[in-house]
């Protein structure tokens, strides 16, 4: 990335960071921050999934943060997801989160959670998201499925989430076709600011 291109990101995600600061210290509302970052993916220096992508590695799920916080109350990425690319079904670690698209479309589908005794999840149906675009979630009870809906372009999403998100949960279906799940260890790039 060469350096304009990084300076108009770094303003546009510090843009992005400041609305999150104030948003968190007046008590964290998911649901109007969310409202609020709808127009990130027109604010100047937004960047595209294209950008984020290395010369001949499209084909890597990235997961970048956009600064670090400090006190932990808050974290903030952005995801840039390859053609075609899908996640597991996984939680959040019972944080609350938004996940708004900048470029591409995404497909999320929600599932209810439940654990004891074993994990039970029930789908709640699938959401399109195109850009500006976004689902909220804060319930422990939540986890969900991503997709990136073109088999040929990359998307791209901001994810804001109520705490750094250093662990998760995966589920899948074992042979009698029950859920089972495995605890991961979120992996994420260095910082972008």
């Amino acid at each position: 990335m060469h350096d304009a291109l990084a300076n108009q990101i770094v303003g546009w995600a510090n843009r992005v960071l400041s609305h999150v600061v104030e948003n968190v210290a007046g008590g964290a509302d998911a649901a109007v921050l969310a409202k609020t970052l709808a127009k990130a993916p027109w604010w100047e220096g937004c960047p595209r999934a294209a950008d984020l992508f290395k010369a001949g590695d499209a084909h890597a799920y990235r997961r970048l943060p956009l600064g670090e916080d400090s006190s932990s109350a808050y974290s903030a990425l952005l995801i840039a997801w390859p053609a075609g690319h899908a996640t597991p079904v996984h939680d959040h670690d019972g944080l609350w989160g938004i996940e708004l698209v900048l470029d591409g479309a995404l497909e999320v589908e929600a599932f209810s959670l439940s654990i004891q005794p074993k994990p039970q999840l029930v789908s709640q149906g699938a959401r399109l998201l195109g850009i500006g675009d976004h689902t909220t979630f804060s319930d422990r009870d939540y986890a969900h499925r991503c997709r990136n809906l073109s088999s040929r372009l990359p998307a791209l999403s901001l994810h804001i989430y109520g705490g750094e998100l250093t662990t998760y949960r995966a589920f899948h279906r074992d042979a009698s076709g029950s859920w089972d799940s495995v605890s991961h260890r979120a992996v994420r790039e260095p910082a972008l600011t």
